[in-house]
């Protein structure tokens, strides 16, 4: 076979969303390093504020008149026009506009408005010098400049507002802290695009980029009340009525904080507009500074006076923040339910109609996630996004519990207990539950968590916001802890109110605390690094799988397929028969061969796939249709053989190269795991009440989602590892004690039936612990090189020793693989090698377990 055909081959045994992954996670690197070119040379771009002069018009004595536009910056060309000077005419020397720095954004630190204001005013020196100036702020712009006239008074002449924010009660839910929740979801999609995504710089040449989002996200405007009543110079604000993004009645709240001040207001919204019609109106405000006609407040107002009282919301305004209430819910229910409290606290919209909207936006939510499930059904389950929220499993759990009279308060009480909410409305909605009765109890539900978390957030809220101040330049990190704190107390305190929370805090606990119960890729991170580095100290990567020549494809490493590994053993009364059966023959052929062999050996039989780790993929198949069944969907080749009965056990065993030795370094029996029924308890109890079981509930209730509400009789015994693997639940028990001469010379005998095989693990399967210690055995599986041992999954044993262990074996496959590498074995291809371990590894139903 050419080579061209083998590496295709190779290829094609990686899963493709891997390929796919591994493309992107290029093209993104690669994005990064093309844009950086661009990023360095031209810092101007990266996070400078640019001024341009638009219009000069000599005119004696004028004063400049700075316009920093609004958001977003339109790119390149079009932040050199403003619609306020459209038709400038004599009278003004010196019209400059601003260029944010948010088109071609780059690593700006800081896009915060006190922050670029620092920026502006150096931008304005070194293009105009450093006198006096007027200034005309837009939308975010308006903050901008009434950062710089709080910072140099002397240096602004006048202060132009127009559709600009104003005191932080007036924008959006007029809370700083409940600003940020909203603005950090904001601004999360613009920096995925930015960061997360091959846009290869056009995601910078947006009007709606990183930079712009970064605007809101770092906007502070708690300090802006203070600002405003400590301006004493002359003001002009203009306004839309209209205006549905800044309500008209934060320009009026700013106009009683500036007596001094002219208020404008248009028929107009938010946007071009509103700036057309305050062109002439701003010219003459100017105009009359210029003249000395404006007005200015005679003295500062102190700062132990209290703020007028707060415009009542009314109106658009109140609207306005009814909606964006609703649609916070949409978000983040919880989060959105405190922060309504505090801004019914602070008096800015009433309570319940605050509630009415978290209310009625948490409704609309749990409506949809119904209307998804009965709209898409139980297939949809499996494809993305609702795979990764949604678990088939849980569906199954789920429908038991709705079919017992209680479904309804089932249904309801989910609404209290967190991380239950989507799985069960969606679940109610693929099992088609009647929907007038459904969604009455659910807006009653949502009816009464409501006020409880606005009462929370309306006593908690306002002491909080008392010291905000003292540390708002933390405000993120602030933001990122209350969403930790809220994590906390949904996962952890609200579960422990009740006896089966407090269960699974157990099972969390434990799975912390035990090593040996970590995930894989944990647990094992550091034996894979030592291999590595073992490895590269014999100058190969793959010198470990050079510990088996000739065996199978790649040693017997994870991804070789399991009948090759088992066909030197075939002719041993001791290796368990086995089938292979191919994907790429009709589905006749496999059925006929499926049959001979079910026929010969009867059921239940034993179905795997020819490549998988830790028992992923099997099935245990009881009758001729689920057989038929699966060989008729068979996608991927598979392996077939008869259910073994007995005690499982597994061996890891060695052999010196080119001596005739062969001793067992470890011992493992793989023991089940049961519960007894008393008659009283379902299966799902009686796995929270097990001391044992509960270790490893999550995994339990998932192999038996279909029986959970089943009680179990009394003195009935149910096993719930469906196989001996520990991917499937079983205990690993370390036992030296079964090691006797028989057994090493058993094992030994049958391993030499492969002359080239030198390090192995094996499953044995016994009748008894006699039989096994006198060496009679059946063997269903043998692993390779690597193929760590699962002494280090038993809990009994002091973490240090079992890695020991382990350690020790591992460096003895590599250090084989090393000896037949000097003896020039062909070494095996790293790619074949990583093409097979990712098929293994890059299942979609990674230790899913079903039983025909």
């Amino acid at each position: 076979m050419s080579s061209f055909v083998e590496r295709k081959r190779t290829i094609r045994r990686v899963p493709g969303k891997w390929v796919a992954l591994a493309a992107y996670v290029l093209a993104v690197f690669v994005s990064r390093w093309v844009t950086s070119e661009d990023r360095q040379p031209r810092p101007e771009l990266a996070h400078a504020v640019q001024v341009e002069t638009w219009k000069q018009v000599p005119s004696a004595g004028a004063l400049p008149v700075i316009v920093v536009p609004a958001l977003p910056d339109r790119g390149e060309h079009a932040w050199r026009r403003t619609d306020l000077f459209a038709r400038a005419e004599p009278g003004l020397d010196e019209v400059h506009v601003v260029r944010w720095p948010t088109a071609w954004h780059r690593s700006r630190e800081s896009m915060a408005a006190d922050q670029v204001a620092v920026d502006l005013l150096r931008a304005v020196e070194a293009h105009v010098g450093g006198g006096r100036f007027h200034v005309v702020g837009e939308g975010m712009g308006g903050v901008v400049a009434l950062e710089v006239a709080s910072r140099h008074p002397e240096r602004v002449a006048s202060l132009t507002l127009v559709s600009a924010p104003g005191a932080q009660e007036y924008t959006l839910l007029g809370n700083a802290v409940a600003n940020k929740f909203v603005y950090f979801f904001h601004h999360l999609p613009f920096l995925l695009l930015d960061l997360a995504t091959p846009h290869f710089g056009l995601a910078d040449r947006l009007p709606f980029n990183r930079g712009y989002s970064e605007v809101f996200f770092d906007s502070d405007l708690s300090g802006a009340k203070a600002q405003l009543r400590a301006w004493n110079g002359p003001a002009l604000i203009v306004h839309g009525s209209s205006d549905w993004i800044t309500p008209v009645d934060a320009a009026r709240y700013s106009a009683r904080l500036m007596p001094q001040a002219r208020l404008l207001e248009f028929a107009g919204g938010h946007g071009e507009e509103t700036r057309r019609a305050a062109a002439d109106p701003i010219r003459g405000f100017i105009a009359d500074v210029e003249a000395g006609k404006a007005a200015r407040r005679a003295a500062p107002v102190p700062a132990a006076e209290p703020y007028p009282d707060l415009v009542v919301s009314g109106g658009a305004r109140f609207w306005i923040l009814f909606i964006i209430i609703i649609l916070c819910t949409f978000v983040a229910e919880d989060p959105t339910c405190l922060a309504s409290g505090l801004l019914a606290a602070e008096g800015i919209i009433g309570f319940w109609w605050a509630a009415l909207a978290c209310t009625v936006g948490i409704f609309i939510g749990d409506m949809v996630l119904y209307a998804l499930g009965r709209w898409l059904g139980r297939g949809a389950l499996r494809r993305a996004p609702l795979k990764w929220i949604v678990k088939e499993h849980e569906i199954d759990r789920m429908a038991g519990w709705f079919g017992s009279p209680r479904g309804m308060l089932v249904i309801v009480s989910s609404r209290f207990i967190p991380a239950s909410r989507v799985p069960t409305f969606v679940t109610a909605g693929i099992l088609r539950l009647g929907l007038p009765r459904l969604a009455m109890l659910l807006f009653v539900a949502a009816l009464v968590w409501t006020p409880m978390l606005m009462l929370l957030g309306g006593t908690l809220g306002p002491p909080f916001m008392e010291q905000f101040p003292r540390y708002k330049q933390y405000a993120a990190w602030i933001v990122l802890g209350l969403f930790a704190l809220i994590w906390f107390l949904t996962h952890w305190i609200v579960p422990a109110l009740t006896w089966r929370g407090r269960r699974e805090i157990v099972m969390k606990v434990r799975r912390i605390l035990q090593p040996s119960g970590w995930r894989s890729a944990i647990l094992f991170l550091p034996l894979r690094i030592g291999i590595a580095l073992l490895s590269l100290r014999h100058r190969s990567l793959t010198a470990f799988a050079s510990a088996n020549p000739s065996f199978g494809r790649i040693g017997g490493f994870t991804g070789d397929a399991r009948s090759l590994l088992l066909r030197p053993f075939q002719r041993d009364s001791r290796c368990c028969p086995t089938l292979a059966v191919s994907c790429e023959d009709s589905a006749e052929v496999r059925m006929r061969e499926a049959v001979a062999f079910s026929t010969e050996y009867g059921f239940p039989v034993v179905c795997k796939p020819e490549v998988s780790e830790n028992g992923a993929g099997l099935r245990i198949v009881r009758d001729g249709v689920a057989l038929e069944r699966l060989m008729r969907g068979a996608e991927e080749d598979l392996v077939l053989q008869p259910l073994v009965k007995g005690r499982e056990f597994e061996v890891v065993w060695r052999r010196s190269p080119c001596c005739d030795d062969g001793r067992i370094m470890a011992v493992v029996e793989k023991r089940a795991v049961t519960v007894r029924g008393d008659g009283e308890q379902t299966l799902e109890e009686l796995i929270w009440l097990d001391d044992r079981a509960v270790t490893r509930a999550a995994l339990y209730l998932r192999c038996h989602s279909r029986e959970l509400t089943r009680i179990v009789p009394a003195g009935e015994t149910v096993t719930l590892n469906p196989t001996g693997s520990y991917g499937h639940g079983a205990r690993c028990v370390h036992r030296p004690d079964l090691l006797t001469p028989e057994l090493s010379a058993a094992v030994t005998a049958f391993a030499r039936r492969f002359p080239g095989l030198h390090f192995a693990r094996l499953d044995l399967f016994s009748a008894s612990t006699e039989d096994f210690r006198a060496g009679r055995f059946t063997c269903t599986e043998v692993g390779g090189c690597c193929q760590a041992s699962s002494l280090i999954r038993d809990g009994s044993l002091r973490f240090t020793r079992s890695y020991a262990a382990v350690w020790e074996q591992l460096r003895a496959c590599v250090d084989a693989g090393a000896a037949n590498l000097a003896q020039k074995v062909r070494p095996v291809p790293l790619d074949e090698l990583m093409a097979r371990w990712s098929e293994a590894n890059g299942r979609a139903d990674h230790f899913a377990v079903t039983e025909n």
